[in-house]
C-alpha cells in the first residue's frame, strides 16, 4: 500500500512539473496580475521574515503610502509563497515553487476523491491538473490564489461523503475553512454551486447528515473568522465600488448581456459548452452540478448574476474550475447504467475542449515571451486601487491600466513620526485606515483621510498601529472554532457523530480504496 501511495504522489508531482516547466524556464512571464503577485509576494515575505506571520498592511503599495491588501485579500496563498520568499528564494521562484505545489496538491486531492468514487484515479488527476481553466488561471490570468484554491473542491466533495462520521466534519470544517483564506469569490461559488445541490442530493437519501453538514460548514466559516470578519466589516474604508465598474461586474460577462464581455474570451465559451457535452451522457448529481455551473458560466439563466451575493463573484467564469471537477468526475465516474455514451457527444464534446486549448496555448506562450519590467514594480510598487481609501479622488485613478495618480504625496517623508515647528496642517505619509492612530504626547489626535492629515500644534507626533476589534473578535472566534475542532476529533462517539463502524449501516456510498485497481 505504501509502494502505491508513493507511485501515486510521484506521478502526480511529475505531471505538475512538467505542466509549470515553461514557467520555471521562462519566468512565471506577463498575466493580467502579474504585477501585484511579484509585490504581494515580495512585501508579504518580507514582513514574514521580520516576524509578522499575518502581515495585513503592506507598507511599500502606493508608493510608500501603504495598502491594507491582506484585510481583504485571503491570506493562505501568500503565506505559502511568502514563507519561501522569507527563507530567500526570488520572488518569482517563490511563486513558482507555490504554484507547483498547489498543482501537485490538486492532483493528489483529485486522486483521493476519485478513488473513493471507484474511478480512475490517477487518469482523472492528470486530467484535473492539465485542465484548460487550470493552465488559464496561473499562465494568462496570474490568478495565484484562485489557482491554489483548486485544492479544496475535491477534497470538500470528499469530507461531505465522510459524513456523519467525524473525519466528515472536521474534514468539511478544514477544507472549507482553507478554501475560504484561500479564495473567497470560489468559495461562494462552491458553496451555492456544488456543496449546495451535493448536500441537498445527499440529504434527501439520509436525512440525519444534516447536522453534521451544518456543523462542519459553521466550523469552517468560524475557523477562517480572523479573516473573514475583518473583510466582510471593513468595506467601507477602502475605494471598493472600484471593484464593480463594468469589467468586474458578473452581468456583464452572461452571454444574454448587450455587448456581452464574455465574447472578448471564447476559450471560455468553448470550455463551458464543451465541458458539459463530454459528461451528458451520465446520469448523476455530477452531471447535474456540470451542467448548472456551465450554464450559469455562460450567464444562460437570467437575471441570476443581478442579485447578491452572486453579484460580487466579478466573473461568471469563475465557475469553469467547478464545470472541471464535476465533469471530470462524472465523466470517470462509474455507473450501472449500460447505455453507452453518444459518440457524437462525445466528439463535439472533446472538439469544444481542444478548442479551448488550441486558443489559449498561443496566450500562453506569448504571454511567456513578453518581458515583465520587475525593475520598475520593485520601485513604483503599484497596488489594487480598490485598496485606496474610501475617501480617495478617483479623478486620479485611470481605469486604462488601473493606474493611480500619487505624486502629490511623494515629498512626504517616510517615518513613524514627525516633528512639527509651527500650527497647521500636518500629514503622515501613510493611507487612512482605522489600525492607525496619531498621538502627541500619549494623547489620541483626530485625522482625517485620505492621506492621514490632522491639526498640528508645535511637537512631535507619533502614528502608531493598534489592533481594532474585527481582529480581536476574529482571532477568539477562531481559536474557539479551532478547540472545539480538536475537542470533537480527539473524542470517542457521541450523539449522533459516528465513527468508521457506523458509517456501512447509515451510507450508501462505498468506502475508499487504497489500491490503484480502477
Amino acid at each position: 500500500m505504501l509502494n502505491i501511495l508513493l507511485r501515486n504522489i510521484a506521478i502526480i508531482t511529475c505531471a505538475a512539473i512538467i505542466i509549470l516547466l515553461p514557467s520555471f524556464i521562462f519566468g512565471p512571464g506577463y498575466s493580467d496580475s502579474a504585477k501585484y503577485n511579484f509585490i504581494w509576494v515580495t512585501q508579504f515575505g518580507e514582513e514574514m521574515a521580520k516576524g509578522h506571520l499575518y502581515p495585513r498592511w503592506l507598507p511599500d503599495s502606493f508608493e510608500g503610502l501603504g495598502s491594507p491588501t491582506f484585510y481583504f485579500y485571503p491570506p493562505a496563498a501568500y503565506w505559502v509563497s511568502g514563507s519561501f520568499k522569507a527563507l530567500g528564494l526570488s520572488t518569482l521562484t517563490a511563486i513558482n515553487m507555490t504554484a507547483l505545489i498547489a498543482l501537485a496538491a490538486s492532483g493528489f486531492a483529485m486522486h483521493q476523491w476519485l478513488a473513493y468514487q471507484q474511478a480512475r484515479a490517477r487518469l482523472g488527476a492528470i486530467l484535473y491538473m492539465a485542465a484548460p481553466y487550470h493552465l488559464i488561471d496561473f499562465y494568462n490570468r496570474g490568478a495565484l490564489a484562485e489557482f491554489v484554491a483548486l485544492i479544496w473542491p475535491p477534497l470538500i466533495a470528499l469530507s461531505i461523503h465522510y459524513l456523519p462520521r467525524r473525519r466528515g466534519i472536521v474534514g468539511l470544517a478544514l477544507s472549507y475553512a482553507g478554501l475560504i483564506l484561500t479564495h473567497l469569490p470560489l468559495a461562494m461559488l462552491t458553496s451555492i454551486f456544488l456543496i449546495a445541490p451535493l448536500a441537498m442530493h445527499m440529504l434527501v437519501n439520509n436525512r440525519i447528515l444534516l447536522a453534521p453538514l451544518i456543523k462542519g460548514g459553521s466550523l469552517g466559516v468560524a475557523l477562517s473568522a480572523f479573516y473573514l470578519l475583518g473583510a466582510m466589516t471593513l468595506q467601507d474604508h477602502i475605494s471598493s465600488t472600484l471593484l464593480w465598474t463594468p469589467w468586474y461586474r458578473a452581468a456583464s460577462w452572461s452571454i444574454l448581456a448587450p455587448n456581452s464581455l464574455l465574447l472578448t474570451d471564447c476559450g471560455l465559451l468553448a470550455l463551458a459548452v464543451g465541458g458539459a457535452l463530454l459528461c451528458a451522457h451520465k446520469r448523476s448529481i455530477w452531471t447535474l452540478i456540470t451542467l448548472i455551473a456551465a450554464a450559469n458560466a455562460l450567464g444562460l439563466i437570467p437575471f441570476v448574476w443581478d442579485f447578491e451575493p452572486l453579484s460580487q463573484a466579478q466573473f461568471p467564469w469563475r465557475l469553469l474550475s467547478i464545470v472541471e471537477f464535476a465533469g471530470i468526475t462524472a465523466l470517470l465516474r462509474p455507473q450501472n447504467s449500460p447505455k453507452q455514451p453518444s459518440p457524437v457527444l462525445i466528439g463535439l464534446g472533446g472538439g469544444f475542449v481542444l478548442f479551448a486549448y488550441i486558443h489559449w496555448i498561443p496566450q500562453i506562450a506569448a504571454n511567456l515571451m513578453t518581458p515583465m519590467n520587475y525593475a520598475q514594480l520593485a520601485r513604483d510598487v503599484p497596488e489594487a486601487p480598490e485598496y485606496l481609501p474610501a475617501d480617495f479622488d478617483l479623478r486620479l485613478f485611470q481605469e486604462h491600466g488601473r493606474t493611480v495618480d500619487l505624486s502629490a504625496w511623494r515629498h512626504l517623508p517616510r517615518g513613524d513620526s514627525i516633528t512639527v515647528t509651527q500650527p497647521g496642517e500636518a500629514l503622515f505619509r501613510r493611507a487612512a485606515f482605522p489600525i492607525w492612530h496619531v498621538t502627541r504626547n500619549g494623547i489620541e489626535i483626530p485625522y482625517r483621510g485620505p492621506i492621514v492629515q490632522f491639526t498640528a500644534q508645535p511637537g512631535v507626533y507619533k502614528i502608531e498601529r493598534r489592533l481594532i476589534w474585527q481582529e480581536i473578535a476574529g482571532a477568539i472566534l477562531s481559536i474557539i472554532a479551532a478547540l472545539l475542532l480538536c475537542a470533537l476529533a480527539l473524542t470517542k462517539r457521541r450523539g449522533g457523530v459516528y465513527d468508521s463502524s457506523d458509517y456501512a449501516s447509515n451510507h450508501d456510498d462505498p468506502l475508499p480504496v487504497a489500491s490503484e485497481n480502477r
